[in-house]
């Protein structure tokens, strides 16, 4: 029996450098065998924990988030989130699953109450294929939707660790499968420039450092990313570019 977290922060911004967290919800759950395959294809989750906690950020919460998220400077004020909790139940974890889980890991790894965790996180978004089970987007919300349900208080953390939680159990054995494998970014070297509408329809997104369109995939997509290009791109033999991204969600 395997225990996992799903983690979500809510945070004063995008810049882990600068920003400061200012909620924590945590979902703990078991994972059993489930012979009959009647979730996860294989794997049965079952909650049995959950945390949430605010953290006043010591700084006034820009507009945006607090319209965003209803939290207030008065609602913050004084606030701390028990990091030991955080910790224990994290340490417990063998596996960790966040909805664009870079996210919240690069907030996680700066905090000095969690240094030196050894976690394995898995992604929500990347590491479900989303596009193969016929949904058009990864967003949280509008996956749950397409799902049968709704989030009813979007952009708190506690809900959307229940959130995550519900729509990721049906395909809990692809995500923890996946969150293994290797990861390669994929250059369309010297593709012409009439494809660019074709390749930004595939996921390709244009980086102007390099002026090259480029696409981050798993492993076990490469044949797949492979045979669009020589087909639809190069119209022949492919002259991409591949290289392995390390180690990162």
């Amino acid at each position: 029996m395997d225990v996992g977290v799903i983690i979500d922060l809510e945070t004063t911004g995008f810049d882990p450098l600068q920003d400061r967290v200012v909620e924590v919800g945590m979902l703990e759950f078991v994972l059993t065998s489930a012979p009959d395959g009647a979730t996860g294809a294989g794997l049965r989750a079952d909650m049995v924990g959950a945390y949430s906690g605010l953290e006043d950020p010591g700084q006034p919460l820009p507009q945006g988030v607090a319209e965003l998220t209803g939290l207030s400077d008065a609602v913050l004020a004084g606030r701390v989130v028990d990091w030991d909790q955080v910790r224990r139940m994290l340490t417990r974890a063998s596996v960790v699953i966040a909805h664009n889980a870079a996210f919240d890991r690069s907030f996680l790894e700066r905090r000095p109450e969690l240094a030196g965790l050894d976690l394995h996180w898995a992604c929500s978004i990347k590491h479900i294929n989303w596009h193969r089970h016929g949904f058009k987007t990864r967003a949280l919300n509008y996956l749950a939707a397409d799902h049968g349900f709704v989030n009813p208080f979007a952009h708190r953390a506690l809900f959307d660790c229940a959130t995550t939680f519900r729509l990721v159990t049906p395909y809990m054995e692809e995500l923890i499968r996946r969150s293994h494998l290797r990861e390669f970014l994929i250059s369309a070297t010297g593709s012409p420039f009439e494809t660019k509408d074709i390749l930004r329809a595939q996921g390709y997104r244009w980086n102007p450092d390099a002026r090259v369109w480029a696409k981050a995939v798993l492993e076990d997509e490469l044949d797949e990313e492979r045979a669009f290009l020589a087909a639809e791109v190069y119209k022949g033999a492919s002259r991409h570019r591949e290289e392995e991204v390390g180690g990162r969600v």
